[in-house]
């Protein structure tokens, strides 16, 4: 799932400023991320081959929106249905139960069984959780000190360089909307098998200045705390509504 290896990758990074914009790059130079803070939401725009969306999570009501600037589509995750995807169980029987109103009730005992060994199949293993752990060395990333942390998932070893979120200027209401996103990322990372996530709120209050994972790599280059307008959170104008694909 496409939505899903874009949120994972993003869940990364929020003071007196009004707003912040972390951008990440490649030690060439190129952009690879760019995360923006303002109003409880966050925007995370990537680079390269997932340049085509980007995500919206809005924790003032909890909701997660992928844009997809390619056929000019969006959907949108509520709470409860975020919840589902760290339910695989729930979330299948949601979907047989959309499934089974449109079939003639006689059938439905037949077809439920035979949906269900069918979303099964598709269904990938899931995986156990990742532990993270700092190796006890620190480092310097463009004038951030950071400390070295690595994780040990179902995809390999990654290993970061963390520091504090006040270190790079973020409020604490900032660090709070991404860390409650790396929750619900890090619960959909079990199930779905592909872990991605950037959970480091078991050794502190921190965020990636540099990360090397899932063959990605990015450093913190700049910070920013210019005021964003409200237009880089809201839906663009033309965008048609869509159920999230499976």
């Amino acid at each position: 799932m496409k939505f899903l290896k874009v949120c994972l990758l993003t869940a990364t990074a929020s003071s007196a400023f009004a707003d912040t914009t972390l951008t990440y790059s490649t030690t060439d130079g190129d952009v690879t991320m760019i995360m923006q803070f303002a109003n409880g939401m966050m925007r995370a725009d990537s680079f390269g081959k997932e340049a085509d969306s980007y995500m919206v999570y809005n924790s003032n009501n909890t909701t997660f929106t992928m844009i997809m600037k390619d056929n000019q589509q969006y959907f949108v995750l509520d709470k409860e249905q975020l919840e589902s995807l760290g339910d695989m169980s729930a979330m299948m029987d949601k979907m047989l139960e959309k499934q089974m109103a449109q079939i003639p009730e006689s059938q439905r005992a037949m077809m439920r069984g035979m949906m269900e060994q069918a979303l099964k199949a598709q269904m990938p293993k899931k995986k156990p959780k990742a532990e993270y752990s700092l190796t006890g060395e620190s480092d310097s990333v463009n004038g951030f000190d950071c400390e070295v942390v690595v994780k040990k998932g179902a995809g390999g070893k990654s290993d970061f360089c963390v520091a504090d979120y006040s270190e790079v200027g973020m409020s604490s209401s900032e660090y709070a909307v991404i860390s409650s996103f790396q929750k619900t990322i890090e619960a959909m990372a079990e199930q779905f098998g592909e872990d991605n996530s950037m959970d480091f709120s078991g050794l502190g209050d921190f965020i990636p200045v540099r990360y090397n994972q899932s063959s990605e790599s990015g450093v913190l280059s700049d910070v920013n705390h210019d005021s964003i307008s409200p237009e880089n959170f809201s839906i663009p104008q033309g965008y048609k509504k869509v159920e999230m694909p499976f």
